[in-house]
């Protein structure tokens, strides 16, 4: 059940379907925590470290996507410095 859920979630997310990926991410995490009860306290704790393990990672992957990001977008402000489309007084501001 859960990996059905997580395939809905992933498709719905795919295909720019914000609302309903909202509505499935929520059964998801409802369906998680349920099974999460049903365990027995060690493998619980163990499952635990396993999911804060894995949200640290997903964290340091997205601060690297966005310095990565912030750089681009300061590249391309430069290069836009010598535009005729920054006359119009277009620019970018980017807090990373």
């Amino acid at each position: 059940m859960l990996s059905s859920l997580h395939q809905q979630v992933h498709n719905a997310l795919a295909a720019g379907d914000f609302e309903t990926a909202r509505h499935l991410s929520r059964e998801l995490g409802q369906a998680i925590i349920r099974q999460a009860s049903a365990l027995a306290p060690a493998d619980r704790a163990a499952c635990v470290r396993d999911g804060l393990s894995r949200l640290q990672e997903h964290l340091s992957l997205a601060r690297v996507i966005r310095a990565h990001l912030a750089s681009q977008v300061k590249a391309n402000s430069a290069v836009c410095l010598y535009h005729p489309t920054s006359e119009r007084g277009n620019s970018w501001h980017f807090d990373a």
